[in-house]
């Protein structure tokens, strides 16, 4: 069996050369063969180069190459790609850089060189947005201040006449006690007188002595009354409101109207908040109307009934109203666009434009009902709703879960911050 003879691997380094030929084909110089190819491998990019001998025997054998010179042109041509790309950054940067000085500028502000009207060149100073900035600022304040001192100088001519009439009419009780203590002292001398006297003018005395017995048990009747609904007190409580007026007294008064459609449980909320105790619903005829007072306001609200017939008779109770109470069935999935329609049509209501809104989800505790959430999203409170004061409440009008977090949503909204319990 005759050996094939084979060429040893090459293992000299390729660049300089990687392997020496046993018969080159053209003169080299010794130890240096050309580099006539480039490795395409990933693993031999850091020395591609490589000869044409080694591409068969060397480290390169079996790997991808191209020519030396096609791989060298494409190196330039992707050169001066970048190259041009680096021009085009480096003409966007300073673009922004220019951007940049010139924001810098139009915020500080400065000074530039104008010719007037002769064409005499002089420096004048051009405001920058920060400086305009602070003069609006500056004239918001300003402007506000003038406001609240207005707003201050009615409140205190509010306090002042509350003071003036009240002093009037105590001095008035203070001489009216002067005369009743005077006409009590005069009826005891006259009795005294009478006691000493023989018993015939004593007899004779008795009709007058009756008639002015009569006068004093009726004085102090009079005065048992006063006492009784008057307390003699000092103090002036003070209540703001959120538009800084100002409202003397334990309690400040507010009308409320509650609306919604029949069965939504308007009634049934009205006599919880008022009595504290569920009341059997019937349908309402007409309207209810209750006092109910939360800590330092007293709410008036008007219930009026919600049948399809009824509806048209809101609108007469929409005076001076100062807040809107909206009662849904979270039961009734098929009544929310009833709901909504009406809703819809109270908004638009002139006399109702500056009035709060607050909506009670009711029956918020039987399983399945519409949420709070979904509730928003289905009737697009957020966007009926928009540019006006309003809130979204859960609530049971069986056991007055919820009723009272929308008394406080309505006194925050109505009362200034921090009053709330001056009473």
């Amino acid at each position: 069996m005759r050996m094939r003879a084979t060429r040893p691997p090459c293992t000299a380094p390729c660049v300089p050369p990687t392997c020496v030929p046993s018969a080159p084909s053209t003169p080299t110089p010794p130890g240096h063969w050309p580099n006539t190819f480039v490795c395409l491998e990933e693993a031999c990019q850091s020395g591609p180069l490589m000869c044409c001998v080694c591409k068969e025997y060397g480290k390169h054998q079996g790997h991808k190459h191209t020519v030396l010179e096609t791989e060298a042109n494409q190196i330039r041509a992707s050169i001066l790609d970048m190259a041009h790309c680096i021009r085009s950054f480096t003409d966007e940067v300073s673009e922004y850089s220019r951007k940049l000085v010139g924001i810098v500028q139009q915020i500080e502000g400065g000074e530039q060189i104008v010719e007037d009207g002769i064409g005499m060149a002089h420096t004048e100073h051009v405001p920058g947005t920060a400086e305009s900035a602070r003069s609006c600022v500056r004239a918001y304040f300003a402007d506000l201040h003038e406001t609240l001192c207005r707003q201050e100088e009615m409140a205190l001519s509010v306090v002042d006449a509350h003071v003036r009439e009240r002093l009037i009419w105590l001095r008035q009780q203070q001489e009216d006690m002067t005369i009743l203590l005077s006409q009590v002292s005069t009826a005891c001398l006259h009795c005294e007188k009478t006691l000493q006297q023989d018993d015939c003018r004593v007899v004779l005395s008795k009709q007058e002595i009756n008639c002015l017995l009569e006068t004093l048990q009726k004085q102090q009747h009079q005065f048992t009354e006063l006492a009784d609904h008057i307390q003699l007190d000092a103090g002036i409580p003070v209540t703001f409101t959120k538009d800084n007026r100002v409202h003397i007294g334990p309690k400040m008064e507010i009308r409320v109207v509650t609306l919604g459609l029949d069965g939504a449980g308007k009634t049934t909320i009205l006599f919880k908040l008022k009595q504290d105790e569920f009341m059997q619903p019937i349908p309402t005829i007409g309207f209810n109307v209750e006092t109910v007072e939360y800590k330092n306001l007293k709410f008036t609200i008007w219930d009026v009934g919600g049948k399809h017939k009824l509806r048209p008779l809101w609108k007469h109770y929409y005076l001076n109203t100062q807040a809107v109470v909206f009662v849904i069935d979270s039961c009734h999935r098929d009544r929310l666009m009833e709901a909504h329609s009406e809703l819809a049509k109270l908004l638009t209501e002139k006399e109702l434009r500056d009035a709060l809104l607050l909506i009670f989800a009711n029956k918020q505790d039987v399983p399945g009902v519409v949420s709070v959430e979904e509730m928003t999203e289905l009737l697009s409170l957020h966007k009926l709703c928009c540019g006006r004061s309003w809130h979204i409440q859960g609530c049971d009008a069986r056991s007055g879960m919820g009723l009272h977090e929308g008394l406080d949503w309505l006194s925050r909204q109505l009362v200034a911050a921090g009053v709330l319990d001056v009473a």
